[in-house]
């Protein structure tokens, strides 16, 4: 290392870094979430009547140490805009001595009712005794000026409420304290502190390393991050997880389709299974994951009902396969149910980074555009979970690749061995999830010469053979599906098939119209604007925005993919791609749309990520932009910005855990 010579690259590296931790801890502060906080009070009266002078004093004893703020419940008259005046807020302590006084004016709560009052942190404040006072001065229509909410509801030790002297018995403002909580800080700061070095580190590697591959880039980096996504993002927070959970111990104990008997869908096992989800996840928190592995949830395998599968029993067990036999060594070493779905995360986990490793070796060109992808937040939010997304993105993109390879690789002729490879997968990623069954189209790229007989007509038998197959095993799996689907739709998926037979426009119509409605928000997600189940996890704009700048500027300046394709290739690349987008639309359509909704409902931009390397084949090849930056500059710009992203990316959830 050469500091004199590196300086510039260290100097932006923590130049990026910093803005994004000036980012990652304002957020953390706006949202308390350094901080823990006494019960929100519900109100339950007003002071009737405020007039010039009057001054208003709340007594309570903190309940921690390290009091930090104080958050008034304000309730403004809205009705008069002509209102107005200033309110002088107050805290004191136990001696009386003033700890911080503001003054404010109506137009400072109007829109929002609550105001902070932030003062210096009072270290040993735990069961010490402080005031509020809020003092009416100067005020124009006093007695319409300020309400303040009233609780019978006394929550605090020492709480006493006076309004001008007069003691108000069972009555207090409406006000939360704040106290400053070192364990959520030092989370805060020592995962974030590890990950940045590990970031430096990787990114020095990469800066100076000679020749990188990109494959290698991948296993350096990917790995890394999906780590970071196990440990901070708690199990049943990803999306549809429980419902993956579940499905994937079935398929531990050998079940890879859930039973249906006598009208009751679901397989005998442990009932600890089902019970070591919370039942409310939304609030899940690290304090309750540390409970959890602290005190676990015993898998107890003679105490055994039907555990129901629900929505993911539509799914065959074959995407499943990698979390299933991390669970099932895992319950040969524990008996802790919670510590266990994490042994079936890292499973899931090692199969993509395998899988995706394969994927981007064997890319004869263009292997960014397997690199950048795998990198969005949500996909490793489908790598570091239980999600069957992990080997449904990974087996597609091991699918483009494998088809591309054969397509402009060296070898000169397609074999029977590369034929019932291309079969294989074939059923794979369609068993994974059917809407990726045109991807057999890609069969159709494949050069003449490459077959047997070098006439077009032998290439056509064997994508019919290969297709054919694949669709008769998918045929058969839609149809057993269907059953299941039944079990929580009620029938309504036949209707809407009709309604779509009877009235192809209206229905093209309602597909074009609910792209319109939330084309930018498919987008968005498409490029991780917001991860977890029930989207708490809010990236907003920076890390989207900035992936689908890199992928573009990838694609744009990568002169490999410029003049590859004949025509003929790039048609039907653009057909399997459109059909694709229009089974992901009609299989929502059938299976979660209300009869007679305007709009398509459940589309999300993660169902699209299997055909983004297409998408970007078909940009990259169509643009014809001459670029001066050299392919290794490219390459190490790519990997070291989408690695210092992932630094946000983590943060945030973080911030939403702690």
């Amino acid at each position: 290392m050469n500091l004199k010579k590196d300086w510039k690259f260290f100097s932006i590296i923590t130049i990026v870094i910093i803005l994004i931790m000036l980012l990652a801890t304002y957020t953390a502060e706006i949202k308390n979430k350094f901080n823990t906080k006494s019960e929100k009070q519900e109100a339950t009266g007003v002071v009737e009547k405020v007039e010039v002078g009057t001054e208003i004093t709340q007594n309570f004893q903190a309940l921690d140490n390290n009091l930090e703020k104080i958050v008034l419940d304000f309730e403004p008259y809205k009705d008069d805009m002509n209102c107005g005046g200033k309110v002088l807020v107050g805290i004191e302590d136990s001696e009386g001595k003033v700890i911080q006084e503001k003054e404010i004016t109506r137009n400072y709560v109007r829109e929002k009712t609550e105001y902070t009052l932030k003062f210096q942190k009072q270290k040993d404040s735990k069961g010490k005794q402080y005031t509020i006072y809020v003092k009416f001065k100067d005020l124009e229509k006093a007695e319409r000026f300020y309400t303040l909410k009233m609780t019978n509801n006394n929550q605090f030790e020492g709480n006493k409420l006076s309004i001008n002297g007069e003691e108000q018995r069972n009555s207090s403002l409406i006000f939360q304290e704040f106290n400053r909580s070192p364990i959520r800080v030092t989370i805060f700061i020592a995962v974030l502190g590890i990950m940045i070095l590990g970031v430096y580190v990787i990114s020095f590697i990469i800066y100076k390393k000679k020749d990188l591959r990109v494959e290698n880039i991948f296993l350096m980096i990917a790995p890394f991050v999906c780590l970071f996504f196990i440990m901070t993002m708690p199990t049943f927070k990803n999306h549809d997880e429980y419902y993956h959970w579940v499905k994937a111990y079935e398929v531990s104990i050998g079940k890879l389709m859930t039973p249906v008997k006598d009208g009751v869908q679901g397989s005998s096992m442990p009932n600890s299974v089902n019970n070591v989800c919370p039942k409310d996840w939304t609030k899940m928190t690290y304090r309750e994951v540390a409970e959890k592995l602290k005190n676990p949830t015993p898998l107890e395998k003679e105490n055994q009902g039907i555990v129901d599968t629900q929505t993911a029993a539509v799914y065959f067990g074959i995407p499943y396969i990698p979390q299933a036999v991390g669970i099932a060594m895992a319950r040969i070493f524990t008996d802790n149910t919670y510590l266990i779905t994490y042994v079936g995360r890292l499973t899931n986990m090692i199969v993509a980074m395998v899988l995706l490793y394969f994927a981007i070796k064997i890319m004869p060109f263009g292997k960014k555009l397997l690199l950048v992808p795998t990198m969005i937040p949500i996909v490793i939010e489908g790598f570091s979970s239980l999600s069957p997304d992990a080997m449904t993105v990974a087996m597609s993109f091991l699918y483009i690749a494998y088809i591309l390879q054969l397509a402009f690789g060296k070898k000169e002729k397609i074999g029977i061995k590369e034929k019932i490879t291309l079969l294989v997968m074939s059923v794979v990623v369609a068993l994974c999830k059917i809407v990726y069954l045109p991807l057999v189209g890609l069969i159709l790229i494949l050069p003449k010469e490459k077959f047997k007989n070098k006439k077009n007509k032998s290439k056509i038998i064997d994508f019919c053979m290969i297709a054919g197959i694949a669709v008769i095993v998918n045929l058969i799996w839609l149809k057993i599906a269907s059953g299941y689907l039944s079990n929580f739709r009620e029938g309504d998926s036949k209707i809407q098939v009709l309604l779509a037979l009877q009235n192809p426009i209206q229905y093209i119509q309602t597909v074009l119209y609910t792209i319109n409605l939330n084309g930018s928000e498919y987008l968005m997600t498409l490029f991780g604007a917001k991860l977890d189940w029930g989207q708490f996890v809010q990236l907003y704009s920076i890390v989207p925005y900035s992936l689908l700048a890199i992928y573009l500027f990838a694609t744009v300046t990568d002169e490999e993919i410029k003049n590859r394709f004949k025509t003929y290739q790039l048609v039907w690349i653009t057909l399997v791609v459109l059909a694709i987008i229009a089974l992901v639309f009609t299989s929502l359509y059938v299976q979660w749309s209300t009869i007679g909704n305007e709009s398509i409902a459940g589309v999300q931009g993660r169902y699209f990520l299997p055909i983004l390397p297409l998408i970007m084949l078909l940009l990259g090849s169509t643009l014809k932009i001459k670029s001066s930056y050299k392919k290794e500059s490219i390459n190490k710009f790519v990997a070291i910005s989408i690695l210092v992203l992932q630094i946000y990316t983590i943060s945030q959830i973080i911030i939403v855990h702690l």
